[in-house]
């Protein structure tokens, strides 16, 4: 983690008025679009080090610490440990409930130390300020304790995902097998392709107001490479993926959900993939 200097920071997102307000009106007349914030998912970008006044820049990494605030909670991670917790938010007045729930992993040192001082001073959270697609969160004096930036959601077709969990046929989410990679991607065509760790798979899907469904999966007849547990894992996300009626994106994140909205399968979007239209 390096740190910069809050004016390396608003040099590069434009400055704020210092001033509590939901929205800063646009210059010169010109019309932006505010993203809600509580119906967007953030990027934290900086916040306020213990040690002084100024913001300590967030490394950038595949998986952005984050946070989403939405009907009276916020939830987060940055990286280690998932917490949430209640919020309330009264015009520009932005409180957040001390009281956070999170779950228990041991973690890097360095996480540890981020997760700590976000969840500290999301307690000491008393306003917000907004600019455009940035997030200030105040303390009460008005001082800058995180700025966030809106993630952009990701379009479901012409990216590649890849797998983080998927259900196995028994009830359970589970990760991808050590050492093998699954992938998706959907072409604006109505085509789906990708690797299932094993063989190159091919279907089409169809979309239709939100409710999605993948066709039948055909596939390449290489023999999978290693443990019995590949060949396993390939026949279960086939399956997975047979079960799915809907979707939903959240930032860089892909749900595949089946007819009664539990996870068929989950994705992150492969970086600097936007313009893929298959998968790797």
């Amino acid at each position: 983690m390096s740190a910069l200097r809050i004016m390396v920071l608003l040099g590069l997102i434009g400055m704020v008025v210092p001033s509590f307000a939901t929205d800063a009106p646009p210059a010169d007349g010109a019309e932006t679009t505010a993203p809600s914030i509580d119906a967007t998912p953030w990027r934290i970008l900086a916040y306020r080090s213990d040690a002084e006044a100024d913001l300590v820049a967030i490394e950038p990494r595949e998986v952005p610490p984050r946070l989403v605030f939405g009907e009276g909670r916020v939830s987060g991670n940055v990286g280690c440990n998932s917490f949430s917790g209640g919020y309330t938010l009264v015009g520009d007045r932005l409180t957040i409930d001390p009281r956070m729930a999170m779950t228990m992993m041991a973690c890097e040192e360095s996480l540890m130390a981020l997760e700590q001082a976000i969840t500290a001073h999301l307690a000491a959270v008393a306003g917000y300020r907004q600019a455009g697609r940035t997030l200030e969160l105040l303390d009460a004096d008005g001082a800058v304790l995180i700025l966030l930036e809106a993630l952009g959601e990701t379009p479901l077709a012409g990216v590649t995902w890849r797998l983080d969990t998927y259900n196995n046929g028994k009830q359970a989410l589970v990760s991808s097998v050590k050492g093998t990679e699954i992938t998706l991607a959907l072409t604006a065509e109505g085509t789906l392709s990708g690797s299932d760790g094993c063989n190159r798979y091919m279907s089409g899907y169809t979309l239709d107001e939100g409710r999605l469904m993948i066709g039948p999966i055909a596939t390449t007849r290489m023999a999978c490479r290693g443990p019995q547990a590949v060949a396993e894992q390939a026949a279960a996300y086939a399956a997975a993926l047979g079960l799915v009626r809907g979707y939903r994106i959240e930032g860089e994140q892909l749900w595949l959900t089946t007819e009664d909205g539990a996870t068929a399968a989950r994705f992150r979007v492969v970086p600097d993939a936007a313009k893929a239209t298959e998968g790797r």
